[in-house]
């Protein structure tokens, strides 16, 4: 892949790297960055190898790791090197005229199938694209600070399909997690902290608190760093002025959207100045006054987006944790308040502040319906459901698993739905929920835990309509367990599949101990059980794991999947939960740095447990899992892991 950023300022450089990381596995890749003027890219290429260097003394990537990085990068000050570009990203304005200034030369220097994104914080795809030659490959890619690893991008589409799942693949390729966004003014997520900025610039400039006050009270409410604070970060005070500027003159806008003065006075002015720092010191009535306006800003915005279709809300309560930094998304934290609590704090700001919008959804006091951690679209007769927990890689907390639970019981219900295609965003399944895990204290903690998961597995298992899950990278522990849960699996070709529990002081307990062997046999699926050894796709494919071929577009042969069992060529089923022969002794196995008194749990758990049918050896499964709590090598995994990820192996004691 052969992708390029124009502009060396300041978001291109952060892209660029963060590009580059994604890509520097890839053979033959190159991430060109593009500037016309050579101190801004020497500047752009320092901070990108102070990035490499950080990494490097932090061990976060390799020597190998930097070298590839180097090599990926290419700065030029010439256009004409990203000709061979599969993709670029104009990022080096938010100057109308000058963005399309830079199109008009970046057409006529790259061919009409490379696809073209620019970086704005909110002006319209329509606007900046009324004038190029190829509009259908022209998209509004809005990322986020830190660009470099900030994972959401929001997407204006282009209105051509194919162009459009071009574009969405290519920003998955490149590490990045693409949220489709309608073509408003500022979007979703700027729409809201632009004008949650500009409500703490009023507050500043009305005397009723001093900066430091206010991100202090807004900060230990909900996150986020304080606005203040964030626009000191990015130097973002004019650009929220244009932001303002925009809403102001939308179809939309009011009043009330004019920038405070105080924005534009201060430009580039820190807020909070390191040699004269003010003091947050702050009393109860000053809190609820500031608190109270901010949260009738960000709460009638979040329900304006909405209300006018800008975003969806599993989407944009995603993005309001992710990249604004709120403790609570903004969507749960409305429902967490309630309807009235959240309609009189923006009936009484509206009463002060003329032209602030309310959203009918407020007005007349309606909660939002969403699945936080799910995503749920349709494919005529097929309901696709994908997980959607990315920054954790679609890791299993008891909020997904709940949800699931009721939405798949909903899509059993649904006569219209005749399969069901289970997924997660970009196809990774990481296992359970490890902060969950580590709050388990007592065997019947641990035993309850286990039973509530195996029985939301379960009742996918019975579903009188077909399942098929469709996974592609890790796809570990209770990943993996949801996966066989399923009637069939499909898998992509970057499929990494294990229950690696064994590391972390525990054995599976979503029921991977009995349905593995089931799928696999059982001298193979204790050895990856007991080894924490992972598979990849094409060995899952050849031991029965999953069905075909590694599938590149891995949902899509599932869907295909589910139709030929539908029209009756193919036959799809839960596994057979009657009992297997197991042998006597299991066979030897190098357990390595492992517990061995965990080892010797999960070994009676399979043998025990395979002896009996599925339901009974899931009871076996939870009670061993109860059985790790009282072990001290599971509180030396789990903090192991904890403290220092799923390099470092844990010193386990064997007690």
């Amino acid at each position: 892949m052969i992708v390029g950023v124009i502009g060396s300022g300041a978001i291109g450089p952060d892209l660029a790297y963060g590009f580059a990381s994604a890509l520097a596995s890839v053979p033959g890749a190159r991430v060109y960055l593009h500037d016309i003027k050579q101190e801004a890219l020497d500047a752009g290429m320092q901070r990108i190898r102070g990035y490499i260097a950080k990494g490097l003394a932090r061990g976060k990537i390799s020597e190998r790791v930097a070298g590839a990085l180097e090599t990926v990068l290419v700065p030029t000050l010439s256009l004409a090197d990203l000709a061979p570009c599969s993709y670029v990203l104009e990022a080096a304005t938010e100057e109308l005229g000058v963005k399309r200034a830079i199109l008009r030369s970046l057409e006529d220097t790259v061919d009409s199938e490379c696809l073209i994104g620019f970086a704005t914080s909110g002006l319209p795809r329509a606007i900046i694209a009324a004038e190029v030659k190829h509009p259908e490959r022209c998209f509004v890619n809005h990322p986020f600070y830190p660009a470099w690893r900030s994972l959401p991008v929001e997407v204006v589409l282009s209105g051509s399909p194919a162009h459009g799942q071009r574009m969405l693949a290519t920003l998955e390729a490149l590490g990045k997690v693409p949220v489709i966004t309608a073509d408003a003014p500022c979007f979703a997520a700027d729409d809201i902290f632009c004008n949650y900025c500009s409500e703490a610039a009023r507050i500043v400039e009305e005397g009723i608190a001093n900066p430091a006050q206010v991100d202090a009270i807004v900060h230990g409410a909900i996150g986020g760093g304080g606005p203040l604070n964030v626009l000191d970060a990015t130097r973002g005070n004019l650009l929220t002025v244009h932001c303002q500027e925009l809403m102001r003159d939308a179809d939309t806008g009011t009043p009330w959207f004019e920038p405070p003065a105080i924005l534009r006075e201060r430009g580039d002015a820190l807020w909070h100045d390191p040699k004269a720092p003010h003091d947050p010191a702050f009393d109860e009535a000053l809190r609820e006054r500031v608190l109270d306006r901010i949260l009738a800003v960000l709460l009638a915005r979040t329900v304006f987006v909405l209300d006018h279709g800008i975003c969806a809300a599993t989407e944009l309560d995603w993005m309001t944790r992710t990249a604004l930094g709120f403790r609570t998304g903004l969507v749960d934290l409305v429902d967490e308040l309630g309807p009235e609590r959240v309609a009189e704090l923006c009936q009484r700001y509206a009463a002060e502040h003329p032209g602030f919008v309310i959203p009918d959804s407020i007005r007349e006091q309606h909660k939002p319906r969403f699945y936080g951690n799910l995503r749920v679209t349709r494919q005529d007769e097929l309901a696709i459901v994908r997980i959607f927990r990315p920054e954790v890689k679609n890791a299993l907390d008891r909020r997904t698993l709940s949800e699931l639970d009721h939405l798949m019981a909903a899509l059993s219900a649904d006569d219209s739905v005749e399969g069901v295609v289970l997924s997660s965003a970009g196809g990774a399944l990481a296992g359970a929920d490890i902060t969950e895990l580590a709050r388990v204290r007592t065997t019947e903690e641990a035993v309850s835990t286990c039973a509530f998961g195996q029985a939301v597995l379960n009742r996918i298992a019975a579903m009188d309509k077909p399942v098929v899950a469709a996974v592609d990278g890790p796809v570990l522990g209770g990943g993996a367990e949801l996966s066989m849960a399923c009637h069939a699996r499909v898998v992509g070709p970057r499929l990494s599949m294990g229950q690696p529990e064994v590391n972390l002081g525990i054995i599976p307990g979503y029921g991977g101990t009995q349905r593995l062997p089931r799928l696999i046999g059982v001298e193979r699926a204790l050895a990856m059980m007991r080894t924490a050894q992972s598979i990849d796709a094409q060995t899952a494919c050849e031991w029965g794991w999953a069905s075909g071929t590694p599938m590149v577009d891995f949902v899509g042969a599932a869907a295909t999947l589910i139709r030929s069992h539908l029209a009756g060529e193919a036959e799809l089923a839960p596994l057979d939960p009657a009992p297997m022969s197991v042998p006597a002794a299991a066979a030897p196995v190098d357990i390595g740095h492992r517990s061995r008194v965990i080892d010797e749990i999960l070994v009676d758990v399979v043998q025990s447990g395979l002896r009996a049918p599925l339901s009974e050896g899931l009871a076996t499964e939870a009670a061993g899992f109860g059985r790790c709590v009282l072990t001290v090598d599971l509180d030396i995994g789990l903090k192991n892991f904890m403290q220092n990820g799923p390099r470092v192996p844990a010193l386990f004691l064997h007690e």
